[in-house]
């Protein structure tokens, strides 16, 4: 394996292609307002799935650290009524500008010596190991929406099971949920 030599060129288009997968139209303009005046700096984006999916967009896009972090800091923060709006706007804020952290050091790592003094080789092999390293995981939807399905069962369940241990809820209500008279 070759060893990793930073290169000052940029990213090309066709290597942000290669790593990003489905979407790419999307986060190319993003990235490369990251980079425009020719220094890596953060700037404002917005990032509907990662505000609103948090740790499942991260594993989607293959951001395992991050997905760590942001379960790590959900628990530690708490469920209150606030603290997941806070934590969504800066999940939106940032995700972009992570990503593209991610894919900057992918992309130069994967990229051969024999590119790194000049502009990178576009070859196919180079390309397809980007494509290999980068993309998505296509599972987590799948996972996503079944843990949701499962979620749901259970708390319907749980409800269920109260409505029938607790007594004074049927005294609250009478008839059970649903049926009204």
């Amino acid at each position: 394996m070759e060893s990793y030599v930073p290169s000052s060129s940029p990213l090309t288009a066709e290597e942000l292609t290669a790593y990003i997968g489905p979407k790419a139209e999307r986060y190319r303009p993003r990235f490369e307002r990251f980079t425009r005046t020719g220094t890596t700096r953060f700037e404002f984006s917005w990032n509907n799935p990662a505000a609103f999916l948090g740790i499942w967009w991260y594993l989607y896009r293959k951001m395992y650290g991050w997905a760590l972090v942001d379960f790590v800091l959900s628990v530690l923060l708490g469920w209150t009524f606030f603290v997941p709006i806070l934590w969504g706007v800066a999940r939106a804020v940032t995700a972009d500008y992570l990503y593209f952290l991610q894919a900057d050091r992918k992309i130069r790592e994967a990229r051969p010596i024999s590119s790194a003094v000049d502009a990178p080789a576009a070859d196919a092999a180079h390309l397809a190991r980007l494509a290999a390293e980068g993309g998505v995981n296509r599972w987590v939807t799948w996972v996503a929406i079944a843990g949701t399905i499962l979620f749901l069962a259970i708390l319907i369940f749980a409800f269920g099971w109260l409505w029938n241990a607790i007594p004074p809820l049927r005294e609250l209500w009478p008839y059970p949920p649903g049926r009204w008279m």
